[in-house]
C-alpha cells in the first residue's frame, strides 16, 4: 500500500513560520535506485534552489532565486528491489515534499539546482513536480513539471551543481529571460575542454576522438592497428572520447579499458543495471552453447589444459582486457557446461553433455547437404535443436521450415532484397567494367542488356586481397549479376558470378557450371556477410550516428524541442558502441576472429566510409542512388506525403466489424521491383516518420527564418559536419529551411530505428546457419576437372570455416539478434510520456503523435496483408520466412511481471522477433 508523503524540508511548521510577504511553492521530489537515501540521507546533505523563468536578478543575469531548501529523510511511498552496484540491495523509491519561500515577483519556476553535499554517494533524481499553494493569480492545481532522469553525484567529485530545467520547450530566441543565462552556462559546461587524464563515472564530458583505441601494440605487432579518423588514408566518423590514459610508448594511442565492461560513458548515457545484466546473461547463454565440450575432450579441465580457458576467452574478450576475475568467470561457466543436463532425445533419462557416448557436434555432418543425405541432415538439425534447448528452442529461420531452401538460386537472390543485408543490391545500369573481357561478357549479354538486371558488387575487396589472403583464408573480389524474371513481383535469379584476384584475369562462373557455381555462391555470401557486419550494420548505423549524439548533447539545450524529439532515438547507443569497440571491433576481437577480413576489417570499413554521404542516407535517396527506385511522375502536385484511405476488403475489418484504415503512401519514388520487402515496408515507415517530424516541427518553427535564426541548430549542424564527420566533406546540405531540417531529422531517426532494425535483428535467422552466410572460407575454387563425387565432400569440409568458428558464429548471431526486455519501440512512447505535456502545445503534439502511432499500426496491417500474398515470393521465399524485420509492433506488451518477485521477467520468444526499437541499443 502506498503511503502519503510526510512534510519535510526547511519549512516544517514546528520550526519555521511563514513570511506573509512571500509566496510558497511546494515540490515533490522523486528519488529512485539510491540505497544511500534509504539508509543514510539526513540533515543538510542535499540542497535545492529554484530559479524564476519570468524575472531575472539584475546583479546575476539569472532568474530570481529562492533560498536553499534541504532534503531530509522522508517517508517511503513505494518499495522496489534493484541490483545496484552489483549488490542485491533493497532500494526504495522515495518522494520528498519540500517547501520553498519565494518573493512575490518570482513568477513561474523554470529551473532548479541541486547540490549533493555528501562526500561519497550519488542518487538518481527521477522527477520533480512544483506548484504554488498561496498565489492569488496562479491556481494551486497548476503544476510545473521537471523530468530529470539523471544521477546527481557529490559536488566534491564533480565540482558543479546540477541544474535541471522545466519540461517547457523553447527555441533559443524564445527562452524566458530568467533562463537565458542558465541555458547558455549549462551548454558551456558540456562543451568545455577537460584536462587530460582518466575520467570518472561522475564526469559529464561529451567530446570527440578518433578510433585510436582498437589496437594494443604493447602486446606485439599482431595487435597493432592503424588510427581511424583524422587522415585521408583512414577517414572515419568520430567516437566519444573516453579519457583513458595514452599508451606509454605511443601517445597518439589511447590505452584500452581495464575490463571489457569497465570504461567511461557519461552517466546519462549508461544503460540501466537491469539491461546490462540482461546483456551479460545473454552473453553467458551464448558462451554456454559455444563451450559445450567436444566429444574428443570429455575429460578436459582448465587445470589440465589452462590454455583452453585463455583460448576461449580471447574469442570473446580482448587480450588486454582479460583480468583474473574474467578468467574465473569463464572457468565457472565451463564448469557449469560440464555439469549441464540435457533431456534425452529418445525420452529417456537426462544425460550430461560431457558424456562422449551421447555427444555429437552440431556441425559434424553438415557436408551431407551436398550429397543429398537427408537422413544425416535430419540428425544434424535434431542435434542442433537439442543443443539449443536450454537457451532457445528456435532453429535459425533459414532451415526451420525447409532444410534445403537456402541453397536454391532464387533464395540466394531473394536474400538480397529481404535478408539481413538488403541494402547493397544495385540496378545494373551500365555494362560491367573492362575487367571482364568481351568473350565473357557475351555469356552475360542477356542479363546486361536486360532493364531488369541487377548487380551485387563486392569488387572493392580486390585491393585488400593480397593482405587478407596472406593470413590463411581464401577470398575473391566478386561481382554477381542477377535478373528479375516476369512481373514486378518477380524474384531475383543469379546468372553469373565474377571472381577476381589481384594480378589474375577475372574468372566467370555460370549456373551451368554446377558444382563450381555452388562454390562461387559461397564466396559471394561470405563477402556479403563481411560487408554487412562492417558497413551496413556497424558503420552505417552505429558509427555514423555517434557524432550526432555527441553534438546533440553539446549544442542543443535540453529545453530545445529538437533535443527532446531526438532523445528517445539515442538511448543506450553510446554505451553499446563503447562495448562494441571493447569486445567486437578491437584487435583480436570477435569480428576479426569470425570474418575473413581479419585484422584488416576496420581498415576496410574505413575505406568504404569514403563512399558515405549523409544526403544519400535518406531511404528514398538511397533507393534512387542504387537504381532500385525511380522518381514518380505525377499529373498534379499532391499536397501531403501521406494519406489514409479506407479499403473495402472484408479482410481488413476489425474483430468488432468496424472498418480499419490502411496506410497508403504518396511517395516521391516508385520501386523498380514492387516485391522488394525492405524497400516496400521501409518507405511506409520512412513516410510515417517524416509526417510525424513535420507535424512536430510545425509546432515550433513557423517559417524558414525560424530555422535560420535558431543558433543552437546551426551550431549543432556545423559541429556535426566539421568535427563529428570532418573527414567527409561531400554530401552535406545546409539546414536553412524548414524542409531541410525535417529531412535531416527524418534521416537520423530512420537510421536509428528502421535501418538498424532491418540489418540487425535478422542475423540469427539467416546467419545462424553458417553455410548460408559463411564468414570466411578456406579454399579457392578448384578447376572443374579436379572435383568429383569422391572428393567433393572433403573439399566442402575444408572450404567452410572450422567447427569452432561456426559454433562461435552461431553464438554471436544469437546474441546480436535478441531484443532486450526493456526495449522501447517506435511509436510506443511520445517525447512527452515521461514528462507532462507541453503547455500551449500539448494537444497538437499529443494528437500528432497519436496519428503517428495509428499510422504505424496501419503499416502493421499492411505488412500482415502483404505477408499473406504468396504471389509475393520475396516476402516468403523458398525458406518460408515472412518478412517482419520492419514490422513496427507498437502494441508489443511489456514482459509479464512475476507476482512473487515483482519485477519484469523476460520471455524466451522468437529471437528474430518483429519490432523496430527507437534506438540503436544492441
Amino acid at each position: 500500500m502506498v503511503e502519503t508523503a510526510g512534510c519535510c524540508g526547511l519549512l516544517q511548521a514546528c520550526c519555521h513560520r511563514h513570511d506573509p510577504q512571500k509566496y510558497i511553492i511546494q515540490g515533490e521530489f522523486e528519488i529512485d535506485r539510491s540505497p544511500w537515501f534509504s539508509l543514510c540521507a539526513s540533515g543538510l546533505s542535499v540542497a535545492v534552489r529554484l530559479y524564476s523563468q519570468d524575472n531575472k536578478d539584475p546583479t546575476t543575469g539569472k532568474g530570481i532565486e529562492s533560498e536553499n531548501v534541504y532534503i531530509m529523510k522522508g517517508k517511503e511511498l513505494e518499495k522496489k528491489k534493484h541490483e545496484v552496484l552489483r549488490l542485491k540491495v533493497p532500494t526504495k523509491v522515495i518522494k520528498f515534499k519540500l517547501k520553498f519561500e519565494v518573493t512575490r515577483d518570482f513568477g513561474i519556476p523554470g529551473a532548479f539546482v541541486v547540490e549533493n553535499r555528501d562526500k561519497k554517494h550519488e542518487f538518481f533524481l527521477k522527477s520533480v513536480t512544483l506548484h504554488y499553494i498561496n498565489h492569488p493569480n496562479i491556481l494551486e492545481e497548476r503544476k510545473f513539471y521537471f523530468y530529470c532522469g539523471s544521477w546527481v553525484y557529490p559536488i566534491t567529485k564533480t565540482g558543479f551543481k546540477r541544474i535541471f530545467f522545466s519540461d517547457q520547450l523553447y527555441l533559443p530566441k524564445e527562452t524566458p529571460q530568467g533562463l537565458v543565462e542558465l541555458r547558455k552556462k549549462e551548454l558551456q559546461k558540456l562543451q568545455a575542454s577537460r584536462p587530460k587524464g582518466e575520467w570518472h563515472l561522475w564526469d559529464r564530458i561529451y567530446d570527440y576522438d578518433v578510433y585510436n583505441n582498437l589496437g594494443d601494440p604493447k602486446n606485439g605487432r599482431l595487435y597493432d592497428r592503424p588510427v581511424l579518423g583524422g587522415s585521408t588514408k583512414f577517414p572515419y566518423p568520430r567516437r566519444l572520447k573516453m579519457g583513458h590514459p595514452n599508451c606509454q610508448h605511443d601517445h597518439s594511442r589511447e590505452s584500452g579499458p581495464a575490463s571489457c565492461f569497465q570504461f567511461y560513458v557519461p552517466p546519462d548515457e549508461r544503460m540501466s543495471d537491469e539491461k546490462l545484466q540482461e546483456l551479460k546473461n545473454n552473453f553467458v547463454e551464448a558462451l554456454i552453447r559455444f563451450l559445450a565440450p567436444e566429444s574428443t575432450l570429455p575429460h578436459l579441465s582448465d587445470r589440465e589444459c589452462p590454455d583452453f580457458v585463455t583460448k576461449v576467452a580471447h574469442f570473446f574478450v580482448p587480450k588486454a582486457a582479460i583480468s583474473k576475475k574474467d578468467v574465473r568467470f569463464i572457468r565457472s561457466i565451463i564448469d557449469f557446461c560440464r555439469k549441464l543436463k540435457l533431456p534425452s532425445s529418445h525420452g529417456g533419462p537426462s544425460r550430461s553433455v560431457s558424456d562422449p557416448s551421447e555427444e555429437q557436434d552440431i556441425f559434424e555432418d553438415i557436408i551431407g547437404f551436398y550429397a543429398d543425405k537427408e537422413e544425416i541432415l535430419n540428425q544434424v538439425v535434431a542435434t542442433l535443436a537439442l543443443k539449443r534447448q536450454h537457451v532457445s528452442a528456435q532453429l535459425p529461420s533459414i532451415v526451420a521450415e525447409d532444410k534445403f531452401a537456402w541453397a536454391e538460386d532464387k533464395e540466394f537472390g531473394r536474400q538480397m532484397l529481404a535478408g539481413t543485408n538488403p541494402v547493397r543490391i544495385r540496378h545494373l545500369k551500365v555494362q560491367l567494367d573492362n575487367k571482364i573481357n568481351q568473350s565473357q561478357l557475351q555469356n552475360l549479354k542477356k542479363a546486361v542488356v536486360n532493364e531488369r538486371a541487377f548487380i551485387l558488387d563486392h569488387h572493392y575487396l580486390e585491393q585488400f586481397l593480397t593482405m587478407i589472403n596472406g593470413k590463411g583464408v581464401c577470398a575473391y573480389a566478386t561481382r554477381t549479376i542477377l535478373i528479375a524474371t516476369g512481373s514486378s513481383s518477380a524474384t531475383l535469379q543469379p546468372v553469373g558470378i565474377e571472381l577476381s584476384l589481384p594480378g589474375d584475369s577475372p574468372r566467370l562462373v555460370l549456373p551451368q557450371d554446377t558444382l563450381l557455381w555452388e562454390f562461387a555462391k559461397f564466396h559471394v555470401a561470405s563477402n556479403d556477410a563481411a560487408y554487412h557486419q562492417l558497413v551496413s550494420h556497424w558503420l552505417h548505423t552505429h558509427a555514423v550516428v555517434e557524432p550526432f549524439i555527441i553534438a546533440t548533447r553539446r549544442r542543443l539545450s535540453v529545453m530545445h524541442p529538437i533535443h527532446r524529439l531526438l532523445d528517445p532515438h539515442f538511448k543506450d547507443t553510446l554505451h553499446i558502441n563503447a562495448l562494441a569497440r571493447a569486445i567486437f571491433l578491437n584487435a583480436g576481437g570477435i569480428l576479426e576472429t569470425l570474418l575473413f577480413t581479419g585484422e584488416y576489417s576496420m581498415e576496410l570499413s574505413s575505406h568504404l566510409y569514403k563512399e558515405w554521404r549523409f544526403d544519400k542516407q535518406a531511404l528514398p535517396e538511397d533507393l534512387l542512388e542504387r537504381g532500385m527506385a525511380k522518381l514518380r511522375v505525377r499529373d498534379e502536385v499532391v499536397s501531403g506525403p501521406v494519406e489514409q484511405v479506407e479499403r473495402d476488403k472484408s479482410s481488413n475489418k476489425a474483430a468488432t466489424g468496424a472498418e480499419q484504415k490502411m496506410f497508403e503512401v504518396d511517395a516521391e519514388v516508385e520501386l523498380v521491383l514492387e516485391d522488394y520487402p525492405y524497400a516496400k515496408d521501409g518507405i511506409e515507415i520512412w513516410t510515417a516518420i517524416e509526417t510525424w517530424v513535420t507535424e512536430y516541427c510545425n509546432v515550433f518553427y513557423l517559417n524558414d527564418n525560424d530555422v535560420k535564426e535558431d543558433e543552437e541548430i546551426q551550431e549543432w549542424w556545423n559541429e556535426i559536419k566539421t568535427r563529428g564527420h570532418e573527414d567527409r566533406k561531400e554530401g552535406w546540405y545546409d539546414i536553412n529551411t524548414f524542409e531541410s531540417l525535417v529531412k535531416a531529422l527524418t534521416t537520423l531517426i530512420w537510421i536509428t530505428s528502421g535501418l538498424h532494425a532491418a540489418v540487425n535483428f535478422g542475423q540469427y535467422g539467416y546467419g545462424g546457419w553458417p553455410p548460408n552466410r559463411p564468414m570466411l572460407l578456406r579454399k579457392f575454387l578448384p578447376n572443374e576437372e579436379d572435383i568429383n563425387e569422391e572428393n567433393i565432400l572433403k573439399f566442402v569440409e575444408e572450404m567452410l570455416p572450422d567447427k569452432f568458428q561456426m559454433k562461435l558464429a552461431i553464438a554471436v548471431m544469437d546474441l546480436l539478434s535478441r531484443h532486450t526486455s526493456n526495449e522501447v519501440y517506435l511509436g510506443q512512447t511520445s517525447p512527452q510520456k515521461e514528462r507532462q505535456l507541453i503547455e500551449d502545445h500539448e494537444s497538437i503534439i499529443q494528437k500528432k503523435f497519436k496519428e503517428f502511432r495509428e499510422n504505424l499500426e496501419a503499416i502493421e496491417r499492411n505488412i500482415k496483408e502483404r505477408n499473406k500474398e504468396y504471389i509475393l515470393m520475396n516476402r516468403w521465399g523458398f525458406a518460408k520466412i515472412p518478412y517482419k524485420l520492419l514490422y513496427p509492433d507498437t502494441s508489443k506488451p511489456m514482459p509479464p511481471i512475476s507476482k512473487e518477485k515483482r519485477k519484469h521477467q523476460p520471455e524466451k520468444k522468437d529471437i528474430n522477433e518483429r519490432g523496430i526499437p527507437n534506438s540503436i541499443s544492441i
